[in-house]
C-alpha cells in the first residue's frame, strides 16, 4: 500500500512541473501537422558539466532544426520535413530558442532541488507543432545534488518506440 501511496504523490509531483510548462508553451499560437508530413520526434538527454550546470542533447526526426534565415520559405524543408526552432524552458519559464542540438543550461537558471527543463519545436513563425491536439515537446526532470540526477524524462513523440508519454 505504501508503494502505491509513493508512486502517487511522485505522479502527482511530476504532473504538477508538467502543467507549469504547458502555461508556459500554450502561451504560443498552436498549428496542427497537416496531413502526409511525418511527426517530428524529439528526446532529451542530460549530462552534468564538469564547470556549471547541466548540457541538454536533443534528438529530433523527421524535423529541420535552423534558425530562420537558413530555412526555406515554407514550413516544409526540401526533406519533406517540417522545419523551425525550439523554445527551451526551465522551470516554466521560456528562457532562449535554440537552432541546434545542444544547449547549456547553468547553473543560475536552476533552482536547488529538482528542476524541469523542457524543449518544445515550433515554426519560425513561434506557433507550437500539434499532433492530435499534443505539442511536439521533449521534458527532462533533473536534481543536480544526487548522483543519479536524471529523475524522469517524458517526450510527446520519442524517437525509439521504449514508450511514449502522452
Amino acid at each position: 500500500m505504501n508503494t502505491l501511496k509513493y508512486g502517487c504523490l511522485i505522479s502527482l509531483f511530476f504532473s504538477s512541473f508538467l502543467f507549469a510548462a504547458n502555461i508556459e508553451i500554450h502561451q504560443h499560437q498552436s498549428r496542427e501537422i497537416g496531413s502526409g508530413i511525418p511527426i517530428p520526434k524529439i528526446e532529451l538527454t542530460a549530462f552534468r558539466d564538469v564547470i556549471d550546470g547541466v548540457n541538454i542533447h536533443v534528438s529530433i526526426a523527421n524535423y529541420v532544426l535552423s534558425a530562420p534565415d537558413l530555412a526555406t520559405k515554407s514550413v516544409v524543408s526540401n526533406e519533406g520535413f517540417l522545419q523551425g526552432h525550439a523554445h527551451v524552458f526551465v522551470n516554466g519559464s521560456k528562457r532562449q530558442r535554440l537552432y541546434g542540438s545542444d544547449i547549456h543550461i547553468p547553473q543560475s537558471w536552476l533552482k536547488d532541488g529538482v528542476n524541469q527543463v523542457a524543449i518544445s519545436l515550433n515554426s519560425h513563425a513561434h506557433e507550437n507543432w500539434v499532433s492530435n491536439e499534443h505539442n511536439i515537446v521533449g521534458s527532462i526532470f533533473l536534481d543536480l545534488s544526487k548522483e543519479q540526477f536524471v529523475l524522469h524524462n517524458f517526450t510527446s513523440q520519442p524517437i525509439k518506440s521504449k514508450h511514449a508519454h502522452h
